[in-house]
């Protein structure tokens, strides 16, 4: 894993998992509805990414691409992810060899499923230093287009909630447990967190919602899978649904934060 990605390795490719969020950053219509404003909006995201092949944004100055490769079906599409650099090479002149720099296009694979929100993104480091930044870079083209149908986008790593659990089980008592939600969006499966979600959006318009339990002490108790509440948070924020953190006291003693 890299900083607690999950890493999926091929043969000769290594992907990390991600599940993007598109939330609107702005009230909607009563005459426009979110879920009808986004299935636009994500469609023609794709759509124009399938039948131009290639999409441009610049970043600070470099222009970076997204090329639609092969669409699998009508929900999944490979794609080449790039961000423009520059390598000299050395051409012959009438009397020299003269050195000549031209832009160059080193470029990682992404996985897209529309259908689950999912978004596999290679680790190659000669291009992305990490995952996260290969994440941050393709977030902000995201942005750039969802932003015009008043759209801003999340892209959370995929883990395997038992990480959460063990951390619990391992320590000496929990200080701080805070969670992080991204309001509900298109995939399900957490049925009560996305109907508390839901209820709080719907009162709020807010994109995200922080819970903190906090204690001088650490003595948080019913910290456990069976607490029923917890246990579907936790498996929503590590299927890509927000972030987990936790501040413990370790089996020395010592107060760390994870």
């Amino acid at each position: 894993t890299e900083k607690g990605i999950t890493v999926m390795r091929t043969d000769s490719h290594s992907f990390g998992a991600f599940r993007y969020f598109i939330v609107p950053c702005e009230q909607m219509s009563l005459f426009d509805t979110v879920e009808e404003k986004r299935a636009t909006a994500v469609n023609s995201f794709f759509s124009q990414l399938a039948e131009m092949k290639k999409r441009n944004w610049e970043i600070k100055g470099k222009k970076h691409l997204l090329v639609c490769n092969t669409k699998l079906s009508e929900d999944i599409f490979i794609c080449k992810f790039s961000k423009e650099t520059t390598k000299t090479i050395f051409k012959e002149s009438d009397d020299d060899i003269e050195n000549v720099d031209e832009p160059d296009y080193p470029f990682i694979y992404v996985i897209f499923d529309t259908a689950r929100q999912i978004a596999l993104i290679e680790l190659k480091t000669s291009v992305f230093s990490s995952l996260n930044q290969a994440k941050e870079k393709l977030k902000v083209c995201f942005q750039k287009t969802f932003t015009l149908f008043g759209f801003e986008v999340f892209f959370e790593e995929i883990t395997d909630s038992s990480t959460f659990w063990n951390f619990v089980s391992d320590s000496y008592g929990v200080y701080d447990l805070t969670l992080t939600l991204n309001s509900p969006n298109l995939f399900g499966g957490f049925s009560n967190t996305n109907e508390m979600l839901k209820t709080i959006k719907e009162t709020y318009n807010n994109s995200q919602t922080t819970i903190k339990l906090s204690s001088k002490n650490p003595n948080i108790t019913n910290l456990t899978q069976q607490n029923t509440l917890l246990n579907d948070a936790i498996d929503y924020a590590s299927a890509g649904g927000g972030e987990w953190s936790l501040t413990v006291a370790a089996k020395d003693k010592e107060k760390r934060t994870i």
